[in-house]
Formats: structure tokens, sequence, C-alpha cells
């Protein structure tokens, strides 16, 4: 599309974008933004003229009632993205399982899906229905062990590649889900209705099985406490009961929790500072928030370390890392200010200094493993499971 707002067609727009997410994913936050707007000059514009085309690019795609240009743009960043993060992925096309490459893997399958027949599809490349078994099996086990998502992402792109029309049939199913959103929001869609989050609530999730829910519940009692009235006995129980978890969250969180931990840490400080722990209590707390920054700057090294090697290369692990490594920078530098700014009047008794440089080296005893994982939200498994194929796929292998 050649039209252009403020000077940028949509492609440069899908571009642009796709440059920011890929400089934030090598540099972070806030690291990235003189590298994006060196980028902006290079391509001869400031921050105001880019947000003010893609703003009205973005009104342009919202104002769509066919849903086309959302479709358009939606095949542009796809596009873009897979080369930003996939580009420097070694190529696993001929890489094969009981004889039977990638390639050869998603042609058969797309072939099939398209109606043709199995038999003669494997009699045409010499396979057996044994070994074509023997192959699903096994390609279908090493893609659901793709913590990096290396092999589903070109398993998707080579099953494209063999279903004629793929791109224009997804365009279609894109716009025709846009135009149906723009109807129900012209139709004037009522809003969802509130769900109120009650104390009764809160008591529940304090109670449940998965850590995350009972350490975000413990948050919301804390503020409960702090707003409410301080005088209800069972207000009071339940801080009590808070206050246990919150120290669960701070000794035992992982790189899913380490938000949760965050908050919890802030909990802590705050209820010593109102003066509802009691001398003991404060200075667990101090111990265990300052045991809670010795670990996080311990893995964030390792993050640090293991990121290095990637930081310049186009792998999709790039982005579940350098969040992974926001993460932690954001807990450890808040853990020390807080306990920076722990108050003799808390009670606490004279404590060892913090420590002043990040540890390098193997994680500690208790301190949290760096190991993959493919559920991260907002990072690049996010935009897989939206792709057509792969995302699917995903759903399939359970990830």
């Amino acid at each position: 599309m050649d039209e252009q707002i403020h000077g940028l067609s949509m492609r440069d727009c899908a571009e642009i974008m796709s440059k920011h997410t890929e400089l934030t994913a090598q540099y972070g936050e806030p690291a990235f933004k003189p590298h994006f707007h060196r980028y902006l000059s290079q391509r001869g514009l400031d921050e105001h003229r880019w947000a003010s085309a893609w703003n009205g690019w973005w009104t342009r795609m919202e104002s769509d009632p066919s849903g086309q240009l959302h479709a358009k743009f939606s095949t542009m960043q796809q596009q873009l993205m897979m080369q930003a993060h996939m580009a420097d992925v070694p190529d696993a096309s001929q890489d094969a399982k009981e004889g039977v490459t990638l390639d050869t893997y998603a042609q058969i399958m797309a072939k099939i899906a398209g109606g043709e027949d199995a038999n003669a599809l494997l009699s045409a490349h010499g396979l057996s229905m044994d070994q074509w078994q023997r192959a699903q099996q096994a390609w279908n086990a090493a893609m659901a062990a793709d913590v990096n998502h290396h092999l589903t992402t070109q398993y998707g792109t080579l099953y494209a590649k063999y279903t004629p029309g793929f791109q224009q049939n997804m365009e279609a199913q894109t716009a025709a889900i846009m135009a149906a959103e723009y109807a129900e929001r012209a139709a004037g869609r009522p809003d969802e209705p509130e769900v109120e989050y009650t104390f009764a609530d809160m008591l529940r999730e304090m109670e449940d099985a998965t850590p995350g829910t009972r350490w975000s519940a413990a948050h919301h009692i804390c503020n409960a406490w702090d707003v409410g009235d301080r005088s209800d006995p069972a207000l009071h129980a339940a801080a009590k009961r808070a206050y246990t978890l919150l120290h669960e969250c701070v000794e035992q969180h992982d790189q899913f929790t380490v938000s949760e931990a965050e908050a919890a840490a802030g909990d802590l400080k705050m209820l010593a500072a109102e003066g509802f722990l009691s001398a003991a209590e404060s200075s667990d707390s101090e111990g265990a928030i300052a045991r809670c920054l010795a670990r996080g700057q311990e893995h964030l090294a390792n993050l640090r370390a293991a990121f290095a090697p990637i930081a310049d290369k186009a792998v999709p692990e790039r982005v579940k890392m350098q969040s992974a490594i926001q993460d932690y920078t954001s807990l450890t530098e808040e853990l020390r200010d807080m306990l920076e700014e722990w108050e003799d009047n808390y009670s606490a008794p004279e404590r060892e200094a913090l420590p002043t440089a990040i540890p390098m080296g193997n994680a500690s005893p208790g301190s949290v493993a760096l190991r993959p994982t493919g559920d991260e939200s907002g990072g690049f498994l996010d935009l897989l499971k939206k792709l057509p194929i792969i995302g699917p796929l995903l759903r399939m292998l359970g990830l």
C-alpha cells in the first residue's frame, strides 16, 4: 500500500514497530531508547512524527469496517517479526526424524490437510505407513521439547509454504474477525460488568494451592488492611495470615512470580512501618528481604551472562530472557531501596552490609534456577500463539 500518512506508509509503520520490539529485546528498557531514536533519525524521522503517523494509521485501521487494513498490517507485522526474532536460528528444514525431514513432514501434513490421499503421498516419498507414524511421533516429541520454538516456527513456515493460498486465506480470516469486531462496536457493545473482588474472595484465595494466587490474595489483604478498619478482628487475622504468605513469597518465588515477590517485600515494609509487626517479625522480614535481594542479584548475574551470547542475534529466546532481566532488575533495585530505607524505629537489629556487587557463578542453594519456559506473557510465545498453523500446533502440544 503506497498511501502515506505524515509521510509514512503502512509498510513503514510495520517496519518501525518491528525495529522497536527488536531493539527492546536487544537492549531492554530503557536502554533501547537512544538506539531507537537513532534508527528513527536514520529514516529522517523524530519520535513526534513517528507517533503522529502511527496514530493516523491506527485510526484508519480502526475505522475500516471491512477489517482488511488490519489484516494487511497483521500480515506485514508477522513477517517482519519473524525476521527480527528468527533470522539467526539454524535452518532445520533438512533435519530428519525416522528418515523424514522437517520439510517433507510439513509438506505431507499440509497436503493431507488439503485433502490429498495420505497413502499416495507416502508412496510418492518412498515412505511406509509404519515409518511415517514413527516420524510423526518423533517430530511431535521434538516440537513438544522445543522450548524456544525454533522447530515449531520453522514447521509453521514450511506448512504455509505448501498450503496454496495460505496467506490470502489467513488475511481473509483476520479481516472477517476484525469486521465482526467493528460491527459489534458500532452496534454499541455493552460494557462487561465489573466483578467485585471481595474480602471473602481474598480469604479463600489465600488458601489456594497455586502459590501465585495465594500470594496475590495476600497482597490484596495488605491493601485492605492499609486503608481499612484496623480494629476489625477479621481483618487483623487476615493480615496475620497474609504476613506468613508474604514471607513464603519472598523466600520461594520463581521467575514467573518475580513481580509478586517485589509486591510482597513492599507489603512487609509497609506493615513494619505501620507498626503491625513485632520487633522480631520486623527483624525476620528485613532478613528475608535481604536474602531475596542476594538471590535476585545472583540470578540477575546468571541471566545477563546467559543473555550476552545472543544479545545481537535474532533468536526468539532473546525476547524471553530480556523480559526476565527486566523483571529481576526491577526486583533488585526495589529491594535495595527498601532495605536502605528500613528505619531504626522498625526495631530491626544491626544487620550485615548489603551486597554492593552482583555475585557471579553458579546459583546458590535456594536461588531460582535459570531454566527455559514456554509460558511467559507478552513475549514471543504470545506472538506465535496468534499465528495461524503455529498457534494451534503449540496448543496441541500443551505449550
